[in-house]
C-alpha cells in the first residue's frame, strides 16, 4: 500500500512540475513574439527617421537652389539693363520738346511720370532689333507688285527680317527707324516703296538719265508698329523691260534696315 502511494506522489509532482514548464514555454513565446514586434517596429522607426532625414535635406538643396536661382535672375536683369543703357546711351533723357516730366528708373524700366496736363508716359523697352539687310547680286524679273528680296544680312539681331521672303515681321509693339535704297543701271526707272501690311508708307525712284547711267533712290522713314505687323519693300512702278536692280557682289548699293527706336 505504501508502495502505490509513493508512486502516486511522484506522479502527482511531475504531473505538477509539467504544468510548470509548460506554463514557462508559454510566457518565453509570448516574449519572443513580442521582442519580435518591437524590433519590427524600431526597424520601420528608423527607417522613417532616415526618411525624415532625406526629406530634409531636400528641403534644405531646394531651399538653396531657390537662392542661386534668384540670384541668377537678379544678374541677368542687371546684365541686360546694363546692356541696354551701353547701347542706347540717351534711353534715360526724354527731350525738352517732347515733355518736360521727371524720369524714374524701375528696374530694367525707364518710365515718364505722367504730368496731370499732359498725361504722357514712356515706355523704353530693353530689347535689341536691328537688322541691316543688302544685295549681293543685280536680280531681273522685277515687276510692279513684287517683294524686292534682299537675301544678305549684315546684321539681324533679334531674326525679325527673314532673307528667304524679304520681310520684317515686327517682334515688339514700338517706334521703328527704316531706311531702304535701290540702284538701277541704264535707262528707264524703278520705284520702290516701304509696304506695312499692304500699306505703302514711303517711296524711293532710281531713274537713270541715259543707257551706262546709274541712279540710286532712298527714302527712310520712322513708324509706330505693332507687334506681329510685317514690313517689305515692293516694286510698283516698272518702266525698265528687263526689270533690273543693279548690284555688285562688293559693292551693296541696294539696302534695306531697321531698328527699334524705343
Amino acid at each position: 500500500m505504501k508502495h502505490y502511494q509513493h508512486v502516486f506522489a511522484t506522479d502527482k509532482t511531475c504531473l505538477e512540475h509539467g504544468e510548470v514548464g509548460e506554463d514557462l514555454l508559454n510566457v518565453v513565446k509570448e516574449m519572443t513574439l513580442k521582442i519580435k514586434i518591437l524590433e519590427e517596429r524600431v526597424s520601420q522607426a528608423l527607417k522613417l527617421e532616415a526618411k525624415v532625414s532625406r526629406m530634409e535635406e531636400l528641403e534644405s538643396r531646394v531651399a538653396e537652389q531657390g537662392k542661386l536661382i534668384e540670384q541668377l535672375m537678379d544678374q541677368v536683369k542687371r546684365s541686360e539693363a546694363t546692356d541696354w543703357r551701353e547701347t542706347n546711351p540717351n534711353a534715360d533723357f526724354v527731350h525738352e520738346n517732347m515733355t518736360s516730366t521727371p524720369i524714374v528708373k524701375n528696374e530694367n524700366k525707364v518710365k515718364a511720370v505722367s504730368s496731370p496736363s499732359r498725361g504722357i508716359r514712356r515706355d523704353v523697352i530693353p530689347k535689341h532689333v536691328a537688322f541691316t539687310a543688302y544685295l549681293d547680286h543685280s536680280i531681273s524679273g522685277i515687276v510692279s507688285g513684287m517683294i524686292i528680296r534682299l537675301p544678305a544680312t549684315l546684321l539681324n539681331d533679334g531674326n525679325a527680317y527673314n532673307i528667304h521672303t524679304g520681310v520684317f515681321t515686327v517682334p515688339f509693339d514700338g517706334t521703328y527707324l527704316f531706311t531702304f535704297s535701290i540702284v538701277r543701271l541704264n535707262e528707264d526707272q524703278i520705284v520702290a516703296k516701304l509696304v506695312v501690311d499692304n500699306t505703302g508708307t514711303v517711296d524711293a525712284i532710281a531713274d537713270p538719265e541715259k543707257y551706262g547711267f546709274e541712279h540710286q533712290g532712298t527714302n527712310a522713314a520712322i513708324l509706330r508698329l505693332q507687334q506681329g505687323q510685317s514690313v517689305w519693300l515692293e516694286a510698283y512702278h516698272v518702266n525698265a523691260a528687263d526689270g533690273i536692280i543693279f548690284d555688285l557682289p562688293n559693292e551693296r548699293f541696294s539696302t534695306f534696315a531697321g531698328v527699334l527706336l524705343y
